[in-house]
């Protein structure tokens, strides 16, 4: 079987990493298919170049100089495919096609649907959820905007959680073409020097080590490692891994080491580029691994402490872990929200933050604010009567929080929630490996394409796009980090 898998650059991190995990557990099985990865970007660092491609045009659109038509650019990868299989693809497996990276990609799969190809679309994220800039980029091409989501027998979808299934569900698409496909998950820190770990703790004068293995993006929550790092016991240092790479957030990371250096918090910000310490040793070197995020797609971070030997200690985010502990994995020492007393916050302020967002948030989608719009928004951030769950606040209003409990300590009883839980380190590795091992992974991904080759090729219908957009875009989901 020939697999052209598609995505826009093969940089580190997120969907190259499941790419490369993809390809990995494919030798597992004992006839794999023939893949060739077919990318606008393949940076030097690439583990698998031997299977890699570039496709000029394939790349971010906005990294473009001139933007290429949906017809040329697929005229280009079915050439490039070709050459790279010994043959045209009996799948395309394309990733994130409705994210709205590359305003040719709804044209490349439209026109693969009308000719008859045979076509996974794997979805990570979606620009209908909290990326308007995104949805109107799909738009750009009106002759294929309503044709986003095709339908027929020989074009599937995979989604990587229990919610976006749902969504998914409750549109026209059939469930016969709908899959539930979780990442592989795969890590581990042996034969790390025990020296090296040694080093990390001198060097940031740690005797517990929040550790928060990620880059820097508003949903991240920082604010919220911060409000940790002022209930801190001696001792406790919290750190974060990586700077932003996305430009836009910036100011709000550099206004975070601002604050914190303003307050003398013990928080150290991207030690990943400061140091040369590798991500197994300082995964090793913590006492714990934190979580604060209000969004993730998967959720390798509520998994990926376990394979180190950490717990993981913070924010839950029962959407997306749901699909986790069905499978046994224990996360009940994780907070859904973080209660802060109404009589903090200025309330004047966040209901006018958050009738800005919302409208504009609406507008940009082209969609009415729904009558009491601002009233579910303010439910879905209110976990108890008298609180505000910390993650519903902006920037500004955390920072408020924050200084009033470090200039009233005595404040800090009156959290329902005091103290991150950090319990020792569960056995939950096996039942990771049991549900997410890259065999399964294979054999799954697999099957799916061999049922995909053997779908007819008719048919085809298209799913009404705003189905997918009123999925997502609800008042009660909305939080001003995601703005």
């Amino acid at each position: 079987m020939r697999v052209a898998i598609v995505h826009y650059h093969l940089k580190r991190g997120g969907v190259t990493r499941v790419i490369e995990s993809t390809l990995q557990a494919f030798r597992s099985l004992s006839t794999p298919p023939n893949c060739a990865v077919l990318a606008g970007e393949v940076p030097d660092d690439c583990s698998f170049t031997e299977q890699a491609f570039v496709v000029p045009g394939l790349e971010y659109s906005n990294a473009q100089e001139q933007t290429i038509e949906p017809e040329a650019l697929l005229d280009s990868m079915r050439k490039t495919a070709a050459k790279a299989l010994g043959g045209l693809p009996d799948v395309w497996h394309i990733h994130n096609h409705s994210l709205g990276k590359n305003s040719a990609m709804p044209g490349i799969v439209s026109l693969l649907a009308e000719a008859g190809d045979s076509v996974l679309l794997h979805m990570h994220d979606f620009a209908e959820d909290g990326r308007p800039e995104n949805y109107l980029l799909n738009q750009k091409v009106k002759s294929y905007s309503a044709k986003l989501y095709p339908t027929a027998p020989n074009i599937h979808y995979a989604v990587l959680n229990g919610r976006d299934h749902q969504i998914f569900s409750e549109t026209a698409l059939p469930e016969s073409q709908l899959h539930l496909l979780a990442n592989p998950v795969e890590g581990g820190a042996q034969g790390v020097p025990q020296a090296e770990v040694d080093c990390i703790h001198k060097e940031l004068n740690a005797k517990r080590l929040f550790l928060y293995p990620v880059r820097a993006v508003r949903r991240k929550n920082f604010g919220e490692m911060l409000l940790w790092a002022s209930l801190a016991k001696p001792g406790d240092i919290f750190a974060t891994t990586l700077g932003p790479t996305n430009q836009n957030y910036l100011d709000a990371y550099n206004d975070w080491q601002a604050f914190a250096q303003k307050h003398e918090l013990p928080v150290r910000f991207g030690i990943g580029e400061q140091y040369d310490w590798s991500f197994p040793a300082i995964m090793q070197s913590a006492s714990c691994i934190l979580s604060t995020s209000i969004a993730e797609g998967f959720g390798l971070a509520f998994l990926e402490p376990w394979l180190f030997g950490k717990t993981i200690t913070g924010r839950d985010i029962p959407d997306i872990t749901a699909d986790f502990k069905a499978t046994g994995i224990d996360l009940e020492h994780l907070y859904s929200a973080l209660p802060i007393p109404e009589t903090w916050i200025d309330l004047e302020e966040l209901k006018t933050a958050i009738t800005g967002g919302l409208s504009a948030a609406y507008e940009a989608y082209g969609k009415e604010l729904p009558v009491n719009a601002v009233e579910q928004a303010l439910n879905g951030i209110q976990p108890r009567a008298g609180f505000i769950d910390f993650a519903g606040l902006n920037e500004a209003l955390q920072q408020a929080v924050i200084e009033h409990i470090l200039q009233n300590p005595e404040a800090k009883t009156n959290l329902p929630v005091k103290t991150l839980n950090v319990t020792e380190p569960a056995q939950q590795a096996d039942a990771i490996h049991n549900f997410f091992n890259l065999e399964g992974y294979a054999q799954k991904l697999s099957n799916i394409y061999a049922t995909i080759c053997d779908a007819p090729n008719d048919a085809l219908t298209y799913v009404e796009p705003s189905t997918v957009l009123d999925g997502f875009l609800k008042p009660e989901r909305f939080r001003l980090l995601r703005t």
